[in-house]
Parts: C-alpha cells; structure tokens; sequence
C-alpha cells in the first residue's frame, strides 16, 4: 500500500503538477497579456485626441509669431533681413552688411542666422538690440563686436560722428521644419 502511494505521488508529482503548474503560468501570462492590451486600446483611443491637441498647440505657437515665417530658410532670412534693415534705418544707424547663413536643422527646426554688421550711436545700438531680443518672433543676438570708431588722435574715423560705434553680431532664429 505504501509502495502504491509512493507511486501515485510521484506519477503525480512528476507528471501532472507540471502541467498544472505549465497551465497557472500560461493563465497568469494572459491575463497580463488581457491588461497589456486594455491600456494599449485605452491610449490608441485617446490618439486622436492628442494628435488633435498636439496640433492646435503648434498652430497656436506659431500664430503667437515664436517662430520665424517663410517657406524656406531663404525667404526667412531675407524677411528677417528686411526687418533688420529697418530697425537700423528707423534708429538712425546705418547697416553695413546683411549676410544670410546656412540653415541648420535642429530638433525639428531650421535654425536662421544673418550675420550683421551696422553701424551708429549707443543709443542706436540699444534700440536695435532691445527690438531684436524683446518683439515677436523669438531671436537670438550671439557673437556681438562693438568697436568705437574713435582714432589714437581723438578725431574721428572715416568721417563718423565722434561716439560712433561699428557693431557687429550675429542674429538668429527657428523657423519650423514643416515649412521647410
């Protein structure tokens, strides 16, 4: 009799508490696999409504005018080029030279940059600066040179006002990849 439940004990050891074990596992397994798929039909279905978001958040982005405008990088810098011009013009500087560089792609955006050079009073260097940096769209002022045009002598340079300044800098700002 021993020996009959010694044997059934190891048959059931042996052969059926794996499959029964290999059966609660294999449930176990579903049954995530059943909540993995809940939460994943859960977030497709919200989707659209944060590709919707996502978009209204773009354009209200782009309409608060953060960004440059232009269809290409070109036309961006040649709009901010303009912009430029008349803010030198309108503060009573005069500018030099306006050279567009090459866009750069960054994180989804084409990154403008003119490199400038002007010339005019302090006065004129802070209205210019302060109008770049403070108005709409978002523009960056790197590599700024100020040089005074004033000789060893005390007399001024080329015939410029005494006090005059040569400034030179380099202005950018994103335009989005979209409108690339």
């Amino acid at each position: 009799m021993l020996l009959l439940a010694t044997a059934i004990l190891a048959a059931y050891t042996l052969l059926v508490e794996p499959v029964v074990i290999g059966y609660t596992e294999t449930n176990r397994q579903i049954e995530e696999m059943r909540d993995q798929l809940a939460r994943l039909e859960r977030a497709a279905a919200t989707q659209p409504v944060v590709a919707k978001q996502l978009k209204d958040f773009q354009a209200q982005q782009q309409s608060r005018g953060y960004l440059l405008s232009g269809a290409t990088d070109a036309l961006a810098a040649a709009s901010l080029q303009d912009r430029v011009h008349d803010l030198v013009i309108a503060s009573g500087g005069t500018l030099k030279s306006v050279e567009p560089m090459p866009g750069i792609e960054e994180q989804g955006l084409m990154h403008v940059t003119l490199r400038v050079q002007m010339a005019g009073t302090n006065e004129t260097l802070f209205d210019v600066l302060y109008a770049l940096e403070s108005g709409n769209p978002i523009l960056f002022v790197d590599n700024l040179n100020i040089q005074n045009h004033i000789t060893v002598g005390g007399e001024s340079d080329a015939g410029n006002d005494a006090g005059d300044l040569a400034v030179a800098f380099d202005l950018s700002g994103y335009l989005p990849k979209g409108a690339q």
